[in-house]
């Protein structure tokens, strides 16, 4: 019999694999492994709701987000403070949670991992009392720049370039009120940076400091005010030194409320989450149990 029992959400819209070829690739590995499997794929709809109830039936000792970070994001909502571990199995278009936890690129490679089980808590944000964050969430250009690629009908790497020279012709710094535990400052910022990780999918190093499981997380603060002082962020960015910036401010922080007058887009973990005017900020705990290499 079985040991345990493992279950897959898979996006099956992300990556350039054949979906059906991986699901048996890991029902062969895992077979190998005297270990059950069963397997979700997302539509869209409900997809929260019916992954909850899935675990609820199966008791899965491991649920596994095979996607980029919005699949990631979604399997954590279902296991958050559940004894029960989180896996991921890279298969978006940046994978930036999976390069914070250094996890391989082959699917072999991770489903090793996932065999292993070996795990540790880590922390997600809580967005405005309905929203985890496992990775990184901003306010402003990075937001606009993947609203706008969403639009796009240019994709990969040449839709990403468009996208951005297109924000980058319109961008300008907006207004911000941020509240933090001892504070309250005014910042006419390029963008705002909830940093619960270190870099960014592309590898670009935006919080040196950042670790998921300190129990903080860092408010980054992009200050530039013309264009040269935008490119000179972009050698810090790939050098972990982005925080020497004179016109770049960091917090330490385990919670902020922030007021976005002019109402500049929001997103989490890749995800566009609109424009609020207010976007209150905590951090909780170790609260996830995932599996790391």
């Amino acid at each position: 019999m079985p040991e345990e029992k493992l279950l897959f959400v898979i996006n099956p819209i992300s990556g350039d694999i054949e979906k059906d070829d991986l699901q048996d690739e890991i029902r062969r590995f895992m077979k190998e492994h005297d270990q059950a499997v069963e397997f979700f794929y997302t539509t869209g709809e409900n997809d929260k709701q019916k992954i909850s109830a899935k675990i609820e039936k199966l008791q899965p000792s491991t649920v596994v987000a095979v996607g980029g970070d919005g699949t990631i994001n979604l399997v954590a909502q279902t296991v958050l403070n559940q004894p029960t571990k989180m896996g991921i199995l890279p298969m978006g278009s940046a994978n930036g949670m999976a390069s914070e936890l250094n996890l391989p690129t082959g699917v072999e490679e991770n489903l090793k991992l996932i065999t292993k089980g070996k795990s540790k808590k880590i922390d997600v944000l809580q967005i405005n009392e309905k929203y985890i964050c496992l990775h990184l969430s901003d306010i402003g250009f990075n937001a606009q720049l993947i609203s706008t690629y969403e639009k796009s009908d240019s994709r990969g790497l040449l839709g990403y370039t468009k996208s951005f020279i297109e924000e980058f012709g319109n961008a300008d710094p907006a207004a911000f009120e941020i509240t933090l535990e001892d504070a309250t400052v005014s910042k006419k910022a390029f963008m705002v940076v909830l940093a619960n990780a270190s870099k960014f999918g592309t590898g670009a190093v935006i919080n040196p400091e950042g670790k998921p499981d300190d129990g903080y997380f860092e408010l980054v603060i992009l200050r530039p005010q013309n264009v040269s002082e935008f490119l000179e962020m972009l050698v810090p960015f790939y050098t972990r030194q982005i925080h020497t910036l004179d016109f770049v401010d960091t917090y330490k922080c385990k919670k902020v409320k922030i007021k976005n007058p002019e109402l500049q887009n929001l997103q989490i973990d890749g995800e566009i989450m609109g424009q609020p005017l207010h976007v209150n900020v905590e951090i909780l705990p170790r609260c996830v149990e995932m599996i790391i290499p």
